[in-house]
């Protein structure tokens, strides 16, 4: 079994012409690709809709659930000078999830929340 990729637009080909009453052997025949491919097609257009199954997110699944984000986003919206390993010992105590602490950072960059300092003069404005 020989693996080839075959572009989208392709088998939307392959797709037009089986909703216009060609055999498969027909479009065996014709695209040079194989029964079990043209079925293949077929089949995921039943149930998806589309020629391609698209994934909902690309790459590797999240280690963190929403959920557990969100819980770590309360955390800093409470306490916003909390620390990585502060909401990282959190995190395992509330969930049970031991992950690294650069992973929250990322979870939480994702969600918005970013480094920035809060200058002096800002802080002074802010509580006279």
């Amino acid at each position: 079994m020989s693996y080839r990729y075959i572009p989208e637009e392709q088998k939307q080909l392959v797709l037009t012409m089986s909703l216009r009453g060609m055999r498969v052997k027909d479009i065996v025949k014709a695209t040079g690709i194989c029964r079990r491919t043209v079925a293949r097609i077929k089949g995921t257009w039943k149930s998806t809709g589309e020629v391609v199954r698209k994934s909902l997110e690309n790459g590797r699944p999240r280690v963190l659930s929403s959920l557990e984000v969100s819980y770590l986003e309360s955390l800093v919206e409470r306490t916003p000078d909390i620390y990585g390993r502060e909401l990282q010992y959190a995190l395992f105590v509330a969930y049970n999830v031991d992950v690294d602490v650069s992973t929250i950072t990322r979870a939480l960059h994702r969600r918005g929340f970013t480094r920035k300092k809060v200058s002096f003069l800002y802080v002074n404005i802010v509580h006279c």
